[in-house]
């Protein structure tokens, strides 16, 4: 008798193991995969230029669970964990495998570590609180750059987080708020001042302006956003003369495309501005809820999304930023989150700008989500 109940209890333990054995794959199996096809531009039967690939608005998006220990103390010490969630993301940078994410409406930047899936919030400098952190960048050495428009400074971060220094003051910004780096210089947008401030990196010295307000040639109606491309210029989206405007990295003139209108092609509030590895030009626009693709002479060569909340689709984009491997991250204001695509060449394309499988440039005018 004692022989059967062992027997029956050593039947029950081993079926209770291998159920939770099998609880644990089939979670694991249910993960959903990031990088499986999703929304393309332009749609089928055309050929494919721009993939969504996935989309951020907090670290359980990137496969990162609080521990239990980690819940209890965020309870004890009161840590908001709504905070964790992006609010109202504005810009974005990407780089080594970590994506950076400004935060204006939660007063904090994000740190996203792809690779070693860990997250970070910086949320003041030394012992200063963020106002309105606008611009992001962060350098080979994992420095970070983070603009914030009220407190009128660029404030510089080591990879960990840890405050260094910092750059500006009361006299020296009106509202800085785009920035871009390069290997020498770190060039800020002051957007009530009309004009692109630059420094040494190393030093954090005023080296040069140039700019103001006006309507010509190198002149600013409050200007936002600012990319440095690796052909050595720099892209500025000029917001209220409804343009984007090219300069050497010296703020020098080169060109300018973009006029005010409803049209394909045309600007209404254009704000984050970038350049992939073929030189085409993204300029997102918070009226349309699209991004639009430029050549270099200013020719519409596609667009992607449309106001909604679905993949792809987009309220009120704000920043934008190319990385290496042409991926597209594109602040995704008021859906709260960073959605990411991917610029697909074409092979035998090389630097002649986008086109599709005839050899003609691509001009696709809908920005209608498939």
């Amino acid at each position: 008798m004692l022989r059967t109940i062992r027997h029956t209890l050593l039947i029950i333990i081993l079926i209770t193991i291998a159920g939770c054995a099998a609880y644990e794959l089939g979670t694991q199996n249910a993960e959903p995969v990031m990088h499986e096809t999703g929304p393309v531009w332009p749609p089928p039967p055309q050929t494919a230029r721009i993939q969504y690939i996935r989309s951020i608005s907090g670290p359980s998006d990137i496969g990162i669970k609080k521990s239990w220990f980690r819940k209890t103390m965020d309870a004890i010490f009161g840590k908001d964990e709504a905070t964790e969630m992006l609010l109202r993301p504005y810009g974005v940078f990407a780089g080594s495998e970590r994506i950076y994410v400004t935060d204006p409406g939660n007063r904090l930047v994000y740190v996203f570590d792809m690779k070693e899936k860990n997250y970070l919030e910086i949320r003041k400098a030394d012992k200063e609180e963020f106002k309105s952190p606008i611009g992001v960048a962060a350098d080979k050495n994992g420095e970070i750059y983070l603009s914030d428009s009220l407190l009128k400074r660029v404030f510089i971060f080591d990879k960990e987080g840890k405050y260094l220094r910092e750059i500006g003051s009361d006299n020296l910004f009106i509202r800085p708020a785009g920035i871009a780096i390069d290997e020498e210089r770190l060039y800020v947008v002051d957007t009530h001042g009309h004009k692109i401030l630059a420094f040494s990196k190393r030093e954090g010295s005023f080296l040069f302006s140039f700019g103001k307000n006006g309507r010509g040639n190198g002149e600013f109606n409050y200007p936002t956003n600012i990319f440095a491309g690796k052909d050595k210029f720099l892209y500025i989206t000029d917001s209220m003369n409804f343009r984007v405007q090219i300069f050497d990295t010296n703020g020098n003139f080169i060109s300018a495309f973009g006029k005010h209108g409803d049209g394909s092609g045309d600007f209404s509030k254009p704000k984050g501005v970038a350049v992939d590895s073929e030189g085409n030009i993204y300029v997102a626009d918070a009226q349309f809820d699209t991004v639009q693709i430029f050549d270099k002479d200013g020719r519409l060569l596609l667009a992607f999304g449309n106001t909604g909340r679905g993949k792809g689709q987009m309220v009120l984009p704000a920043g934008v930023y190319i990385d290496k491997q042409d991926k597209i991250y594109v602040a995704d204001s008021y859906n709260n989150r960073i959605q990411i695509f991917q610029y697909l060449k074409v092979e035998g394309s090389g630097d002649q700008g986008a086109k599709d499988s005839s050899g003609e440039r691509a001009r696709i005018l809908e920005s209608s989500n498939p």
